[in-house]
Order: C-alpha cells, then structure tokens, then sequence
C-alpha cells in the first residue's frame, strides 16, 4: 500500500511514531565559498531551534535558559556570527506533552539546521527518533541514557544513571552510610527516574546496599505517603530523580517529621525558589545535588561568562543552576557549527559529523570533567559536580567536590 505524505505525517504524529518526512538535505546548496548549506541556512543566517517547556512543570528553570540562550546567541552573531551568518533562535513551548513536541518538531524541523534542546525526558523520547531519521543535532536533551542511542544526540555531561551511582557512592565515600543500609530513591516513572533508579541499583549491588523505590509522576506534588513509606523502610538516604514541587514536599514532610537524612537530587531537581518556601530548613540541613553541570556558584571561567552575560541581559532574572547550563549547550552547539563551517559542510548532518569529532573539550567548569564526543553509545564524561543548599551561595547551590566514583566507572550501558 501506497500513502501520500501528508498522510503519511499525520499516521506519525497520530501515533509518535518514528518516522520523518523531513529531507535535511532538500535544496543544498552552497554558498559561493565552498561551504555546503542545507535546511536553516542561508547566506546571511542559520536558524537553531529550541522546544521547552514554558508551561509545564519545569518552566520556572526552561524560562530561564531561554533567556541565556537568547543572549548568548545575540552576542556571537553581534561578534560576526558563525561562518558569516548571524543565528537566530527559534523557541516553542510544548508545555511537556509529547504529541505536541511532536507536532512542533514537524513544523519547525524543515527551517532549522540543529537543536540546540528538547526538554523534558517523554519529549525527548519522541523527538530523537524523529531527529534521527533527518539527520538533525540535538542538544540539552537532558541526560536520559535512551540519548546516548542516537548520534544526533549530544547529551551535555553526563547521564541520570551516572549521576544517580555517584550519589551512591557518595552516600557511602563522604556521608559514610554503613554497608548493609537501606537508601530510599522517589523517581519519576519514564527516561529520567527510570535511568536514575538503574544507575543507584547497580551502585547499591556495588556497595552493599539496599534500595527502596518510589515510583511517582509529575502530577504528584505531596510527597507525604512517601515520606510515610521511606521512614518505616528505615532508610539511610534518599535519592530523587524528579522536580523541584517533589523536593519541596518531601524535604519538609521528611524534616517534620524529625527523619533528617542526605536527600540527594539529579540535576533537575532543586530550583533556588525552594530557599522562600516552608522546605527551606529541611533543604539546608539535608540536600544535595549531582549534576553534570555547575551551579550559578560554580568557580570556573566558563560559569562566570555565564553568569556575567546573564546578569547583564536579566538584571532581575531567576538565578540558577540552568544558567550555566544554557550557556554550555550554547557553547557546544557553537563548537559543533565552527566546525562544520571549517569542513566545508554546513548541513544538518554536517553538523551531527563536526560535532562527533570532538574530544577531550575542557569547558572551562561549565561541566565536569573533560567531554569526549567521539563514541556513539557511551557517555561523554562521569564525573560530576556535588553541591548542597547554601543560602548565601547565588542560585542557593555550593560546590563541594567533583566525584567520579567506582560505582560510576563501573556502570554499563549495555
């Protein structure tokens, strides 16, 4: 059976399914210097696309990375741009519903030449096998394992599991958890929490552990029956892969209730805001966090690019660790098309080939350790960043150490 394409698109946003009518190559061209052009590319601009979530349950942190990128964007092309041409940024909101990011992706895809995020993990997994078949970058997907399937996918530091083994480690290493303990891990059920959960089971076997789990969803903002449920399991910490409205539930049920042991948080789970509600105490006494990424804190010449250009652009703006973040995709992303322009190949999958061509990238601390982009299915780093709740510390985040521990060495992405 035959089907038209207009038919055929609407069966693959019906369905999320896989397939892609995007030709990232339709009408190459060139651009009089030897430099070969494709979709999002003229002679005087390239077009980036950005879908994130502006009114869903990370908005207040996707808000402010539109904000550094947008900047960070606007100064380069003020400085002469990339390979001539000034970027512009194309930025939708698709408020964490994969379908819609689906359809968002069709309309924008055809007029981009990378993205530079997707956020949120159901939406990344709809949209990189869609990228993937056009052949189109992706950046700041996150850090699901899932990404590390795909050689479109540039995922910035490090992934969940990695994050989640260090957190084990540490737990063992620094806040010395006795082998033979029982440590709770609240994770969101899909990409994120899933990977997080594989990456402190394997470091929990590693260490003579026991894990407890708690599956939740985004909806669930009141963390109170799980507290409820990691007191009577006894644990000895806890670690979660979810958002900031279930750090706050649990951090303050858990602190009411006098059981105040190391919560530890993926990347995405602490937002400054926290420090103005009633969990404030129990994040001060109790939190930490492994990320990929540095703090608003961070010491390195990177985040203070970052932070400067920030502050200068957004005065008032919220202060975070998605700050540092924003600007590192941008960095990545900026890398990937200088090169793609010194090899001659400014299309979609030139840029995916520059950017597979990096290794040993030293961002200055905007991430930790070293990136290595030259092997499809492995993660560029696993080190992280620990930091833990400081008031006083811009963005509400600290750095103690970066770790790159055994459980982490150790983990497979078999």
């Amino acid at each position: 059976m035959t089907f038209r394409p207009l038919a055929a698109a609407a069966l693959c946003v019906a369905a999320l399914t896989a397939c892609s009518t995007t030709d990232p190559n339709a009408g190459s061209g060139g651009d009089g210097k030897g430099v070969r052009t494709g979709n999002g590319v003229t002679d005087s601009e390239i077009k980036i696309g950005v879908l994130t979530d502006l009114s869903g349950p990370f908005k207040a942190g996707a808000a402010v990375q539109v904000q550094e990128k947008k900047a960070y964007w606007a100064a380069k092309s003020a400085q002469g741009g990339i390979c001539g041409r000034k970027i512009t940024v194309d930025v939708r909101d698709h408020g964490y519903n994969p379908q819609r990011a689906v359809s968002l992706y069709r309309s924008m895809s055809p007029n981009i030449v990378a993205l530079q995020q997707v956020l949120g993990s159901p939406v990344v997994a709809a949209v990189l096998p869609l990228a993937e078949k056009d052949d189109l970058y992706v950046g700041g997907m996150g850090w699901a394992s899932v990404a590390l399937d795909y050689k479109v996918a540039q995922v910035p530091g490090t992934t969940y599991s990695i994050e989640a083994a260090n957190a084990v480690d540490y737990l063992v290493d620094t806040l010395k958890v006795p082998e033979g303990s029982t440590i709770g891990h609240v994770y969101f059920e899909g990409d994120f929490g899933g990977d997080s959960l594989a990456g402190a089971q394997h470091a929990a076997g590693e260490r003579g552990l026991k894990i407890h789990p708690i599956k939740i969803t985004p909806q669930d903002s009141d963390m109170s029956a799980q507290a409820t449920a990691l007191e009577r399991a006894d644990v000895k910490g806890v670690i979660l892969g979810a958002a900031p409205s279930q750090l706050s539930s649990l951090a303050s049920v858990l602190a009411s209730n006098g059981v105040n042991v190391p919560l530890i948080g993926n990347t995405p789970t602490f937002n400054p805001a926290l420090l103005d509600t009633p969990a404030r105490e129990g994040l001060i006494k109790n939190f930490y966090t492994v990320t990929s990424v540095a703090p608003y804190s961070g010491e390195g010449a990177g985040v203070k690019k970052a932070t400067e250009m920030f502050e200068k652009n957004a005065p008032d703006g919220a202060k975070g660790w998605e700050v540092p973040l924003a600007y590192g995709q941008a960095e990545l992303l900026a890398k990937a098309l200088e090169a793609a322009c010194q090899s001659g190949d400014l299309t979609p999958k030139g840029v995916v080939e520059a950017m597979h061509k990096t290794s040993d990238l030293d961002t200055q601390g905007l991430f930790a350790g070293k990136l290595n982009y030259t092997e499809t299915g492995k993660p560029p780093a696993r080190t992280v960043f620990v930091s833990r709740v400081d008031p006083e510390a811009p963005g509400g985040l600290k750095v103690l150490d970066t770790i790159e521990g055994p459980s982490a060495l150790s983990y497979t992405f078999d």
